[in-house]
């Protein structure tokens, strides 16, 4: 066997460099966290003028990776996946009294932003039980 002395060794370490690194990326946790307000909002969508009923308050999210902190790996976080995602958890038609946030947690391999969407789900219309919170003036045209 003809081989260039040195050449095992230089191949073994770079084999040790290679798994090292996929050990890091792969087995470590999150390096940085941290969580900003983003707004606070009466309503999500346009309201409808009316009765209206309060289903209960939910909370949902949207979120995206970025590999290597820079490079998108799934879509950019949306607010208004987030508010239909929180509005069909119960099955009503729109958010009132919405409070949104963003955590952002930063990894060796990437970071992931998170947005939070928390609010009170209502349903809209005219026979509405004992639990009616509202009720929005006619619209005049």
């Amino acid at each position: 066997m003809n081989q260039i002395p040195g050449e095992s060794s230089a191949l073994f370490r770079v084999a040790i460099i290679v798994w090292c690194f996929a050990i890091l990326v792969t087995g470590s946790g999150c390096v940085r966290s941290n969580v900003r307000a983003t707004g606070i909002e009466p309503v999500a969508k346009r309201m409808i003028p009316g009765n209206y009923r309060v289903l209960g308050e939910t909370e949902a999210q949207s979120s995206s990776f970025n590999l290597l902190w820079v490079f998108p790996v799934t879509p950019r976080i949306s607010y208004e996946s987030a508010v239909n995602d929180a509005i069909a958890r119960l099955g009503g038609d729109n958010l009132i009294n919405v409070r949104t946030w963003i955590e952002r947690q930063i990894w060796i391999g990437g970071m992931v932003e998170i947005l939070h969407v928390r609010g009170t789900v209502i349903m809209y219309g005219e026979d509405v039980s004992d639990q009616t919170t509202g009720v929005l003036p006619e619209k005049k045209e």
